[in-house]
């Protein structure tokens, strides 16, 4: 009879509905929260594989290049190598005008020496057939087929990781719109509560910490700003790694 003459039975209804509601609310941040965890898991782990594919296909680059050089010295020691590529130079020079060196340096291995080491060895076969030939040969193709290999899963990974950066605009805002339904609630609870005619009474203020508990929302478990923190950190990284060379490939 006394908590409905003072209002204080109606200040701990109002109280108890919102705190239901922000309980509500904040499970709801946190269990998206997680999900982005998850999230931001996998998208770490597949930027991590491209820059390991990366790293991988240039040290088989530059492998295959140190073969490269390696059947270039063999070709022009036990070969006219030399004078063949010379005047398939010379030919394209003259048709292009695109001036070609005939000796290159051992660290100047370009696409033009490549094609006519290769083109050499299909002209003479009895050379590829040679054990020495053969090893590095076999090498290379063994290299390049690695490289294609890698290529593709590198592509595969820049794949996926553009697939998961465009999920991840609309799991940040629905993050985003959980956290301010939780405030506005809070704030509007608080509000509501300050209004109501028994927290304006002496009978409030002469009241207990322990009564006045029970007419007031209680925050000390929630850990609204910590997830708020946890989603702009998210943004921010979901940002950088969009920033990054996310170019598929060529094989």
């Amino acid at each position: 009879m006394i908590d409905t003459i003072t209002g204080k039975g109606n200040a701990i209804v109002i109280k108890e509905e919102y705190q239901k509601a922000l309980d509500y609310a904040h499970n709801k941040v946190k269990d998206k929260v997680k999900w982005l965890y998850s999230m931001n898991h996998k998208l770490k782990d597949n930027l991590a594989l491209i820059q390991k594919y990366k790293k991988d296909i240039v040290v088989d680059q530059e492998e295959r290049e140190d073969l490269y050089k390696t059947l270039n010295n063999l070709l022009l020691k036990e070969t006219n190598f030399e004078k063949e590529m010379l005047k398939t130079s010379q030919k394209g020079k003259k048709k292009t005008k695109v001036t070609i060196k005939p000796k290159i340096k051992d660290s100047d291995i370009d696409d033009f020496r490549i094609n006519a080491m290769q083109e050499y060895l299909d002209k003479y076969p009895e050379y590829a057939s040679k054990s020495s030939f053969k090893n590095i040969l076999e090498k290379i193709t063994e290299i390049e087929k690695g490289i294609k290999d890698t290529k593709k899963k590198y592509n595969r990974a820049v794949s996926e990781v553009l697939r998961e950066l465009s999920y991840w605009p609309r799991n940040i805002m629905e993050a985003e719109d959980l956290v301010k339904r939780f405030k506005d609630q809070l704030n509007e609870g608080k509000e509501k509560l300050r209004n109501m005619r028994y927290l304006k009474s002496i009978a409030y203020k002469l009241a207990s910490e322990r009564e006045k508990i029970r007419v007031n929302i209680h925050t000390l478990y929630y850990r609204i700003e910590e997830m708020e923190n946890t989603i702009k950190k998210f943004k921010e990284e979901v940002n950088k790694a969009k920033r990054q060379d996310l170019e598929e490939m060529d094989y």
